[in-house]
């Protein structure tokens, strides 16, 4: 009895500690980059507790696998690198001009990345292109 019940409480302790974003999913097969790569759209952003996502209509993030992002929108493109920092929940983009934006990753699924920036409190979630 005390065997099965040091089992499940390492199994329940290895769940919970795998839960690394605060509307995550518990677990993920794919690692966190592997979930970051791809085509990002805005399907809602939020800014002050107002609705703003008609502001971000035409941005488009690409993130790929050697840690390159491409930001387009309807009249700009700009390039750099992407990552995460120590902390797991930090997410960085540095842009070739020196601009960088720093995010709290959110949510972190295959089709779903929400992020918080750190700076202006504006709240994105992502979805694929």
């Amino acid at each position: 009895m005390n065997r099965i019940f040091a089992i499940l409480s390492l199994t329940l302790f290895t769940v919970t500690a795998c839960k690394k974003y605060k509307d995550g999913p518990v677990v993920s097969i794919w690692s966190r980059k592997e979930r970051i790569e791809g085509k990002w759209v805005v399907a809602y952003a939020e800014k002050n507790q107002q609705q703003v996502t008609s502001d971000y209509k035409d941005l488009v993030w690409e993130f790929t696998r050697n840690f390159a992002v491409i930001e387009t929108n309807d009249t700009s493109k700009n390039n750099g690198i992407w990552g995460t920092m120590t902390n797991d929940k930090d997410f960085v983009i540095d842009y070739d001009n020196g601009k960088r934006s720093i995010y709290e990753i959110i949510r972190l699924t295959r089709k779903q990345f929400w992020l918080r920036d750190r700076q202006t409190e504006l709240v994105l979630h992502l979805k694929p292109y």
